[in-house]
């Protein structure tokens, strides 16, 4: 076994040997850079920002990186912060004046004038179709806590030297002269512009000037990320395939140094889609693929370094007092509406009034109640009082005859709803009208008569993705609510709350009507509806199993 082992070993090392050939770049072999190693520090997770296609290092809070992801339009006009292994820390909402331009391709940050920036560059062009609306979006960054911001950016417009359309994923600022450098993306040779930033420009187009060409076309093609590091010394681009990396040397300028050929990272391995690149120091950078699947994040290490990224203790601003999310007792959530201090919550009638469970305020803040009346405590000690409203519903008549939403249900439907055009009910996770914060956005209760099935039918567009409860105790695992409708035992013989939750990353989990069913009069016994339910699979059959009893989806009991 030890033979083996060693064999095994060997042909590893001589496997990371072997590709070490550098490429072919301007008709020269690159020299080979190995002083990096590679390891994977994180996921980012598809469920917190899937198709990342950009990243950049936090200069207000170090140790955190900056994210956005491949759609950009209306809600998702958004950054998030993370933690290298993947954690959301914080949600950035853009508002982008004058334009909705999508197709954000990259994101960098920088310091100007003593304060640190983040731009977002809404660069591509994939149809070769905007000439000069491209944008960079810039604001003063800001410190890493937790929860949801929203940022009004300024806008710079920009177009290229030869007035055409250029499609680009590569977006750079150079902290020591000041400059953008953007790397335009073709199946050819790819060609490195300039552009000085300034808070002056006005809403004019800004013209880029050329730098150079950036290898023959052979080898390096499709550049699709870069950054450079804070200190201006090291300058990385890349495509799927490889990383390049050029050196400052002394007070050049960097478009001086653009000129010089380049090394090649050898550490780096191929990332399908792979387009982000973020210097954490001139020793340590990041990179992930743009994937609507959980993927990984990879950290290089410079050789000599111990590769610890220790952040520094975030820094929590001292007048934060938000409540973001209540859970009562009963396990319902209780909402709070955008711009008000009222926090609602809903129990069925009849039964005790619930009092709160679990709460969560905005970092370093307390929370106290006296009777109904809430007060939450930022660190600096100022306050912000809410009233606590918790009132009884009286459920929905029953009707075996299937109800449309239309908005008359309203008395009985409680939590984030709203109507789109035709009137359809719906929830979401994106939709910011409907409620604040966390819980608000993603579920609603439905308060029903007894009854032993419920039928659920989607909105006439989609099949979504949801989860389904009963008095807070989850009824089997993620499904899918059809458009024909989705048929849920419930075998309930009382009044009780059903809540339906989206299961999707993004977008709503619409819902257009219901329909009830109950048994016959020797139906379910009472003690059935203590006992939690539970899909399974039989044969190939899916199952709805209670206790012993177990029915078919439709609700039939066989067994």
């Amino acid at each position: 076994m030890k033979r083996i082992l060693l064999f095994l070993v060997a042909g590893v090392m001589s496997a990371t040997i072997a590709r070490g050939a550098g490429i072919n770049y301007n008709g020269t072999i690159l020299q080979e850079n190995t002083e990096f190693t590679r390891t994977q520090c994180g996921t980012q997770q598809k469920s917190v920002m899937k198709e990342i296609s950009g990243l950049a290092c936090s200069r207000t809070t170090p140790g955190y990186l900056w994210a956005h992801g491949d759609e950009n339009v209306d809600s998702k006009r958004k950054i998030i912060a993370i933690q290298p292994d993947g954690t959301l820390a914080m949600t950035v909402n853009l508002t982008t004046p004058g334009t909705t331009r999508d197709d954000w391709e990259d994101i960098a940050t920088g310091v100007y004038g003593g304060k640190n920036y983040v731009f977002v560059g809404a660069i591509g062009d994939n149809k070769l179709q905007f000439n000069d609306s491209y944008y960079i979006y810039y604001f003063e960054e800001p410190a890493i806590s937790s929860g949801t911001q929203t940022v009004t950016v300024n806008t710079i417009r920009f177009g290229y030297p030869d007035n055409a359309a250029h499609n680009t994923e590569t977006l750079m600022y150079d902290n020591v002269e000041q400059m953008f450098y953007i790397a335009d993306k073709v199946d050819g040779v790819c060609h490195l512009y300039k552009l000085p930033f300034s808070t002056t420009y006005g809403t004019g187009v800004q013209r880029l000037t050329e730098v150079c060409a950036l290898g023959n076309g052979s080898k390096f093609v499709l550049a699709n990320g870069g950054d450079i590091t804070p200190d201006g010394h090291w300058m990385a681009i890349k495509n799927e395939e490889y990383i390049l990396l050029w050196e400052r040397q002394g007070a050049e300028s960097l478009s001086a140094t653009a000129q010089r050929n380049p090394v090649q990272v050898m550490a780096y391995q191929k990332e399908e889609q792979g387009e982000s690149l973020a210097w954490f120091n001139d020793s340590i950078f990041y990179t992930t693929s743009d994937s609507k699947k959980d993927t990984p994040i990879y950290k290089y290490v410079r050789a000599g370094e111990s590769g610890s990224v220790d952040p520094t203790p975030v820094t929590v601003d001292s007048t934060l007092k938000a409540i973001h999310e209540v859970v009562l007792t009963n396990g319902y959530y209780a909402y709070i509406n955008a711009d008000e201090t009222i926090i609602r919550g809903w129990y069925l009638a009849g039964e005790d009034v619930p009092t709160v469970s679990s709460y969560k305020v905005s970092d370093g803040a307390t929370w106290t109640q006296n009777g109904n009346t809430v007060t939450v405590t930022a660190l600096d000690k100022s306050t912000a009082t809410y009233t606590m409203d918790i009132q009884p519903v009286t459920p929905v008549e029953f009707t075996a005859n299937e109800i449309v939403f239309d908005g008359s249900e309203s008395s009985w439907v409680k939590g984030a709803y709203g109507f789109d055009a035709t009137k359809k009910w719906r929830f979401s996770k994106t939709d910011e009208d409907y409620s604040r914060e966390i819980a608000g956005k993603t579920h609603v209760e439905l308060f029903l008569p007894a009854c032993d099935t419920v039928v659920l039918k989607s909105m006439a567009s989609k099949e979504r993705e949801i989860n389904v409860y009963i008095n807070g105790e989850q009824l089997g695992g993620k499904t899918k609510l059809l458009i024909a409708g989705s048929t849920f035992a419930v075998l309930q013989s009382a009044p009780f709350m059903l809540t339906i939750a989206s299961a999707q990353s993004s977008g709503d989990g619409g819902v257009a009507a219901i329909r009830m069913a109950r048994k016959e009069a020797t139906g379910i016994e009472a003690t059935k509806s203590e006992v939690r339910c539970v899909k399974m699979l039989r044969d190939g059959q899916l199952l709805i199993k209670q206790g012993d009893a177990i029915y078919t989806i439709q609700g039939q009991r066989i067994q």
